[in-house]
Parts: structure tokens; sequence; C-alpha cells
């Protein structure tokens, strides 16, 4: 059975004015990434989050990925500072 997976890995946007999209796109990036891989003990892939409401600091939104063995997992990102996105939790869904 597979247990829930927490990271408080950061990553770093870059660019001079970060928008919600930003934070979108890193976001699902850094779950398709080799590091957060590693970490978990997963491949994530079709990463998809939603696109949050505001750039403030504690925002909160949802993503979701496939991990290698076929299981969907949703997981919560969070805007923890500028140009920065936590993800705080991850489940596999059902």
């Amino acid at each position: 059975m597979k247990r829930a997976f927490f990271a408080l890995s950061l990553i770093a946007l870059v660019g001079c004015s970060t928008s919600t999209s930003d934070y979108e796109r890193e976001a699902e990036k850094f779950l398709e990434s080799a590091d957060l891989a590693e970490e978990a003990g997963y491949n994530y892939s079709d990463a998809d989050c939603e696109t949050p409401t505001v750039t403030i600091t504690g925002t909160q939104f949802t993503c979701s990925a496939t991990d290698n063995d076929g299981d969907v997992w949703s997981f919560v990102a969070e805007i923890t500072g500028d140009r920065e996105v936590t993800i705080v939790s991850g489940q596999v869904e059902g």
C-alpha cells in the first residue's frame, strides 16, 4: 500500500515579475523532476496544477500527477515566498 507523501522541497521561480501561471507551471515542472523522484521514490508524469488565484505567500493550490505504477496522486502546493512554491502534501487518490 502506498503511503502519503510529504515534501518540503522548494523551487525558485525565475523572472522579474511572477504571475499566478508561473507558480502553476513551476509546480508541474517540479512534480515531474528527477529531484522529487529521488526523494519520493516515484517518478511522476502528467502533472497538472490549478492556477492559484493570487500570488500571496500562504496561498495553496492543488495538483495531480501519475506515478510510475499508474496511480494518480493529489498534491497541495503552497506559495511560500517571492518566487517560491513548496509541495506540502501528497497522497494517492481513491
